[in-house]
């Protein structure tokens, strides 16, 4: 199944209400063009999950100060201060990547620290101590779509990442219910052995021009 689009054509699929998730702004898995087109959307009310540094450049502080944006949770503090009618959410890092690890692995919920901003899941389940640290069930972060960049990719949503955000590209394009992706190099196929995602998970891809290479 062909998957490719345009940009503007891959975001038209979300709705109003959604949860999204980003690589970190600036890295090599963060997918521009895709943000480029976020502002084109009718809808509102969004979540926007951005783990890392929040370098945010001028095109996604714009879709942030567009008034679609309601939510926004990360794990360091925004430049330039908090976004105009935008709720911040600040989780620590290593929770943070938890619970994307814990729904890209398909767990509902896991056993994690509980501080003074995070309380465990409503399930009757107990508390456990290890030392003096209080440990309970957490809930996973599963956002609605993730919006990522390959540097190789073709036309059925295969996907192979750069080597230094390999790992944190699969964890939030595994940890979302559908994936949007744009592609440096577009092929016409790739070996199975060099795919790092495979295309059941991805709804759309785009590509840097209209040609498929090779």
């Amino acid at each position: 199944m062909d998957k490719l689009v345009t940009a503007s054509a891959a975001v038209s699929s979300i709705p109003s209400g959604s949860t999204l998730v980003l690589p970190e702004p600036g890295s090599a898995g963060y997918p521009a063009r895709l943000v480029a087109a976020l502002s084109a959307l009718p809808g509102e009310g969004f979540t926007l999950v951005c783990p890392g540094a929040l370098r945010a450049d001028d095109i996604l502080r714009k879709w942030l100060g567009s008034g679609q944006v309601a939510r926004l949770i990360v794990d360091t503090e925004v430049p330039g201060g908090r976004v105009e009618g935008v709720e911040a959410e600040f989780v620590e890092p290593a929770l943070l990547r938890q619970r994307l690890q814990a729904s890209a692995a398909g767990t509902a919920t896991f056993l994690g620290p509980v501080g003074t901003h995070e309380r465990p899941a409503e399930d009757g389940s107990r508390a456990m101590f290890f030392g003096d640290d209080e440990f309970g069930p957490l809930p996973a972060l599963t956002p609605d779509f993730a919006l990522v960049r390959a540097v190789q990719g073709d036309t059925k949503g295969n996907l192979v990442f750069a080597d230094d955000v390999r790992d944190s590209v699969l964890t939030v394009a595994k940890a979302a219910r559908g994936t949007l992706a744009e592609i440096d190099e577009l092929l016409p196929v790739l070996h199975p052995r060099l795919v790092h995602l495979p295309a059941r998970y991805v709804a759309s891809v785009v590509g840097a021009d209209a040609k498929v290479l090779g």
